[in-house]
């Protein structure tokens, strides 16, 4: 079974919403894509498609935000390429914008630790 849920602010988010959050038109689900073989509708749902296979099988962090580095630069050259159609520029934006958003969102926030002196501060 391919785990469907990710780690972080943003996904927890995500993860806890009623229903799932997809771009109309685009093909997510992962295992049926595989066992059929798709590449996807377009550049975009094809680079998705690769950055899903690296969150089904990493459980590494590291590898899923370099995951979320790379399709957020795919996703950067499609919102400036001359063959993207306006509707694909729109959910490029949405995606390159989600991407770009996550590690900041999902930044490891430390636990506050008193110092000898009874000051607080931030590791």
């Amino acid at each position: 079974m391919i785990p469907a849920y990710g780690e972080g602010l943003l996904n927890k988010a995500i993860n806890t919403l009623p229903f799932e959050v997809h771009i109309p038109g685009y093909q997510f689900r992962l295992a049926k894509r595989l066992a059929r073989g798709d590449r996807g509708v377009n550049r975009l749902d094809a680079a998705c498609r690769e950055h899903d296979i690296v969150y089904s099988r990493s459980n590494d962090f590291a590898d899923c935000h370099i995951a979320d580095r790379i399709l957020a630069e795919r996703a950067r050259e499609r919102i400036t390429a001359s063959d993207s159609t306006f509707g694909e520029k729109v959910a490029v934006t949405a995606v390159w914008a989600a991407m770009k958003a996550k590690p900041k969102l999902e930044m490891d926030m430390k636990r506050r630790k008193k110092t000898k002196k009874g000051r607080e501060y931030f590791r």
